[in-house]
């Protein structure tokens, strides 16, 4: 479809839709190369300037990633992660993919030091820890270790049984009856890393694999921290975008 030298939309814009249409309706698959810069800017007749502001809207929408000194390819879809206190399920779902998970243990044990230091608990309450798996259109992305205060859970921790849990999400456990917990809001910690041989093989990686570490304490509202949650997602089938705006005028910064 040729652009619209006199239409309202800037020609990068048009340029960009109309790349995207190609690589959806030529049935591109991720990993595979895009047209080069030079054989879309002779389709088009655009500028060298006009294609690049394309490619770099397609590349920060995570369409395509661009590789130094081999072009542009399709890029594999992500889970793009956003700043709300939500579930691994309500956010792939969300996005478009079909979540599950695998609860790969599930048992009542004495929580640990650490975890007692940021969960605000004596050294050796017991919680129910979970491991869990996540998959996103049947295939692995993410590892979930988490603490949960068996108090917090109101004599209900064997609804989070690996069995129970296995057909439904965690939050949705917690947050209904007979449980009953109201989640207030959830402070988070990201860093890099890498992947261990065990994890590895559970996320169908070579051992090394960048990754995204989070730690996700989630309190109620009366301050209660009722979830230690320690995330590991592959770095390149999960990201992590944060919006941020200007301070308002007068404000500090």
């Amino acid at each position: 479809m040729p652009l619209d030298r006199d239409g309202p939309l800037p020609l990068y814009v048009q340029l960009r839709d109309a790349l995207l249409r190609e690589i959806r309706d030529g049935g591109l698959q991720p990993g595979d190369r895009v047209p080069s810069e030079a054989l879309i800017r002779d389709r088009y007749r655009v500028s060298r300037a006009t294609v690049r502001q394309a490619l770099a809207e397609l590349e920060a929408g995570g369409t395509i990633r661009k590789v130094q000194g081999l072009g542009s390819f399709v890029s594999v879809p992500k889970i793009r992660h956003v700043p709300l206190l939500t579930s691994f399920t309500e956010l792939a779902s969300s996005q478009g993919f079909t979540p599950s998970h695998r609860v790969l243990s599930s048992s009542v044990e004495q929580v640990t030091s650490d975890e007692a230091a940021e969960l605000g608990l004596a050294e050796g309450t017991r919680c129910r820890f979970l491991r869990r798996l996540f998959l996103a259109d049947g295939t692995a992305v993410g590892l979930a270790e988490t603490w949960l205060p068996v108090a917090a859970l109101h004599g209900h921790d064997d609804l989070l049984d690996r069995d129970r849990l296995d057909s439904g999400s965690m939050y949705a456990v917690l947050q209904s009856e007979p449980i009953g917990l109201v989640l207030d809001h959830a402070v988070e910690t990201i860093s890099p890393g890498a992947l261990d041989a065990a994890s590895a093989g559970l996320l169908g990686c070579e051992a090394g694999t960048p990754v995204l570490l989070i730690r996700r304490l989630a309190y109620t509202g009366d301050g209660a921290c009722v979830e230690s949650t320690r995330l590991v997602f592959v770095g390149d089938r999960y990201e992590y975008r944060v919006e941020l705006h200007r301070p308002e005028p007068g404000g500090r910064g």
